[in-house]
This record gives C-alpha cells, sequence and structure tokens, in this order.
C-alpha cells in the first residue's frame, strides 16, 4: 500500500510586511513589538486552516485560549485580539468562529513528494560539491535515494499499522492492565487505543473507545505523531492538570489531543497550584 503523501504548510510574510501601515501602528502602541509577535504567532496558530481558529470553550473566552495556544500572556493576546479586529485583520464569523483574513495569502504549502524532491536536488547538489573525485549521475541518484527512502519507510510501516496490520509492537512503557484494555478492540484499532488506554490508567478515568475520543487520536498519528509523543504530552499534563480541581477536568481525549497537542508537546513539565489564585495570568502550559 502507498504511502498517505503529507501536506506541510509554511507562512510567507512579503518584503514590506512591517512597513503596512496595521503593523506600523501596532509596534507604536506600547508593548507593540510584543503585540506584533503575538498577531504572527496567531497567523502561525491558524496556518493549517487558512486562518480560521475556534473558541472551545476551555478558557474563560478567546483570548485566555489563545494564550494557552501560542504561550504568551492573556492580557497581551486580549489587547492584539482588539486592536486586529478594529483594523479588519479579524473577522468574528460566528459565536466561537474567528478568522485572520490575512493568512490565505500568506499560506505555502508543499507535498511530501514535492519536499523529498527538493532533498534530492540538494543533496546531489552538495555531493557533487564536496566530491573531488568526478561521480557518475547513475551512483549519486542511488546513494541519496538510499537515505531518502528511510523516511518514506517509515511513513509506510505508520500507514501499514493504521491499515490493521496484525504485527504491532507494544510499547515498553504500557503496564499489563493497559494491554489487556487495548487487546479487547481489534489488532487493527491496537495503535489507535493505545493513547486512551494509557491516558485511562494514568489519570484514573474510563473514556470509552467511542468515535469522538479516537477521532483527533486518528488525526494526531496521520500528521506523524508518535506514541512517545502522546505519552509525553499525557505525562506533562497530567502533572500540571492532575491535583488542580480547576483544571483536572481538561485530562480528557479532546483537550490533550486536540488541536493544541503540539503546544503541550513542547511544553515543559511544570507543576501548578492547588490554589488557583495564584496560577494566573502567568499560565504554565
Amino acid at each position: 500500500m502507498a504511502g498517505r503523501e503529507k501536506t506541510y504548510y509554511f507562512l510567507k510574510l512579503e518584503k514590506d510586511f512591517f512597513e503596512k501601515k496595521e503593523i506600523q501602528l501596532l509596534r507604536k502602541i506600547a508593548g507593540g513589538d510584543t503585540y506584533t509577535i503575538i498577531y504572527l504567532k496567531m497567523l502561525l496558530m491558524a496556518l493549517a486552516d487558512e486562518g480560521v481558529f475556534y473558541f472551545e470553550n476551555i478558557g474563560d473566552n478567546v483570548a485566555e485560549e489563545v494564550a494557552l495556544t501560542i504561550r504568551e500572556d492573556p492580557e497581551n493576546v486580549e489587547v492584539t485580539l482588539a486592536f486586529l479586529q478594529k483594523k479588519g485583520l479579524l473577522e468574528i464569523m460566528e459565536a466561537d468562529k474567528y478568522y485572520l483574513n490575512s493568512t490565505p495569502e500568506m499560506v505555502g504549502q508543499i507535498t511530501s513528494n514535492a519536499l523529498r524532491q527538493r532533498r534530492f536536488q540538494a543533496k546531489k547538489k552538495q555531493l557533487a560539491l564536496e566530491n573531488n573525485a568526478p561521480l557518475t549521475q547513475d551512483n549519486v541518484e542511488i546513494d541519496i535515494e538510499k537515505d531518502l527512502d528511510k523516511d518514506l519507510d517509515k511513513e509506510r510501516e505508520k500507514e501499514s499499522i493504521l491499515s490493521g496490520k496484525p504485527d504491532y509492537v507494544f510499547p515498553d512503557w504500557l503496564t499489563d492492565s493497559m494491554i489487556e484494555e487495548i487487546k479487547r478492540g481489534h489488532p487493527k484499532k491496537y495503535l489507535v487505543r493505545t493513547p486512551l488506554a494509557y491516558l485511562n490508567h494514568t489519570v484514573g478515568k474510563n473514556y470509552k473507545y467511542l468515535d469522538k475520543n479516537l477521532k483527533p487520536i486518528i488525526a494526531r498519528l496521520k500528521e506523524g505523531y508518535t506514541l512517545e509523543e502522546f505519552k509525553h504530552v499525557i505525562d506533562v499534563k497530567t502533572a500540571d492538570w492532575k491535583n488542580n480541581p480547576e483544571f483536572s477536568k481538561y485530562l480528557r481525549p479532546e483537550t490533550l489531543f486536540g488541536s493544541k497537542f503540539d503546544s503541550y508537546l513542547n511544553q515543559k513539565s511544570k507543576h501548578i497550584r492547588a490554589d488557583s489564585e495564584n496560577n494566573f495570568p502567568d499560565l504554565p502550559f
């Protein structure tokens, strides 16, 4: 079975981005450079959805949720949102749906195959410059292909597991009870069930293996995230939230494995106090 082609997104800034009147005005505000960085982070946050992001009712308001995602101060995010809306750069499409309308013209994307070809050509050029002895075209291409195919093999291995191959190897950090829970499902679901089983046993919950709980796991797996990264997110957020009454309710699949997964993944473990009044505005996640 051929590996599923992935698409990578990147932000394209015009040369005169910082000369635009809106950006100049934003930077002139006290703290404007911080607000400008927040705007750029928001553009990156909404990149894959062409500028759209949602209020998921996890925080008290959209500014707090965006602050959680991009790891900035909620008050600074609130000022940035107000400015962007006033200047027509942010549109409220629905009560919980927001749109950064400059994003579509700033979105760049490339498929995994095209990226692979770029790397191929770059390596080919590099080898030609580094080797004093003349290399034949065939030998150069064969050597580069061997290197590039290693990544492709990893993708195919992941795809074979997702498509139902029975030769699944359980991670060594799973307990016997976790493995037993995973095995209650079909072998083709072992990979998808693993993060949920680990979450259930780590936080003492019993989330069912329903589509609504498995869907965000499948989405992250298709994006290339590994089981080790699921474990890391669960461990980090459990350390942060489990003993805090206000935040422990968010130790659930839709929160941990949703749109903020990557920001949680890149977070260093840090405990928060049980008395929530001391946790704001410097939120640790």
